[in-house]
């Protein structure tokens, strides 16, 4: 036992001697974070408005005269060309009166030659051929009606036509002026919407980005759409604008008036001071008395400090910024709400523009 022990002490002294491995602590102030690059040209706001399709121009077409109808050759959903016949009466009363105002005005013609000779021999006074004058010139005033009457028992489409309603069946007997099919014109076609007056008050043709009408059946076309006209007056109720716009008819889809389309209208930010941009939703952070700021990231330092700004409207993409910050800033965009002042933060991938 004596001896054992000096070896056992000498060992234990010659392994404390020995130089250990220094683990150096985890450096717990960085943090891994998505970075997002300002830009200046995406502080856009984008709104969406219901609308309804219209026809460019509408017709119900009716008949002047009246009497049983003979031909309606048209169908609902048809497509006529500008000519074509829609209806016709059955013109027998109205050929009738045709030909006896034809023979009227024979009468008349042969009455007024009479009375001009027997003025010539002094037979008659200048008054009784006056009044065969005017007798001749009322027949003809006649026989104009009744062929135009004649005329009027027959329909055309006065333009190439979208047939969208009948109001009527063959073989019925029709009151001038009643409706008798409606045509619209589907060369063009309109989308009417609604526009709030605070937002209406403020649009303006140069803060316009982008305007197209989107389907719920066609979820990937987009339509664009022009400004045609809108209402002087706000509706009394909700104060809105009714706002007519032009959309092309599609030539690969069956738009048709009564159709409700999402109107998608982008604007840009009204001009004021500073720059406007746009920074995800993310890279925001409100402190304890609700001021908002974001975290901006230096590339050489990799440290971050705060930066108060001002905020506008938000959308589906991101959030407006009305002062605070300027093209080409970098701003953290996961995480902020994490970070502390004088945190270093370390870039998830490359910095990126895109919301």
């Amino acid at each position: 036992m004596t001896r054992v022990t000096p070896i056992l002490v000498a060992l234990v002294i010659l392994a404390g001697c020995e130089p250990r491995e220094v683990i150096e602590p985890v450096d717990q102030s960085v943090r891994p974070a998505r970075i997002f690059i300002v830009r200046e040209n995406q502080a856009t706001i984008k709104h969406e408005f219901v609308g309804r399709i219209e026809a460019a121009q509408t017709v119900d077409v009716s008949f002047e005269v009246s009497g049983p109808l003979k031909a309606l050759p048209v169908l609902e959903g048809q497509t006529i060309a500008a000519g074509k016949l829609i209806a016709a009466l059955n013109p027998r009363d109205y050929v009738l009166s045709m030909r006896e105002a034809e023979v009227q005005l024979k009468l008349a013609n042969q009455d007024l030659t009479r009375k001009r000779k027997l003025l010539t021999s002094r037979g008659i006074s200048q008054s009784i051929v006056d009044d065969a004058q005017a007798l001749y010139e009322l027949r003809n005033l006649s026989l104009s009606q009744a062929r135009e009457d004649f005329a009027d028992t027959k329909l055309y489409a006065p333009f190439d036509a979208y047939v969208a309603r009948r109001y009527t069946d063959n073989h019925v007997n029709i009151r001038s002026g009643e409706p008798v099919v409606r045509l619209t014109d589907l060369h063009e076609l309109f989308v009417v919407t609604s526009i709030p007056e605070n937002l209406f008050a403020t649009i303006t043709a140069e803060r316009v980005m982008r305007l197209y009408a989107q389907f719920a059946f066609l979820p990937d076309e987009r339509f664009e759409l022009t400004y045609r006209e809108n209402t002087g007056e706000a509706e009394s109720v909700a104060q809105t604008y009714k706002v007519t716009l032009v959309m092309e008819r599609p030539k690969s889809w069956n738009i048709l008036p009564g159709m409700t389309a999402t109107v998608h209208l982008e604007l840009n930010m009204p001009r004021g001071d500073g720059q406007h941009v746009k920074i995800p939703t993310s890279a925001l952070v409100a402190d304890e008395n609700k001021q908002f700021y974001v975290w901006l990231y230096d590339k050489a330092s990799q440290l971050v400090e705060s930066r108060s700004v001002k905020v506008g409207p938000a959308d589906g993409e991101g959030i407006t910024v009305l002062t605070g910050l300027k093209d080409g800033d970098h701003v953290v965009a996961s995480g902020a709400s994490q970070l502390q002042r004088g945190m270093r933060v370390r870039m998830l991938g490359k910095p990126s523009a895109k919301l």
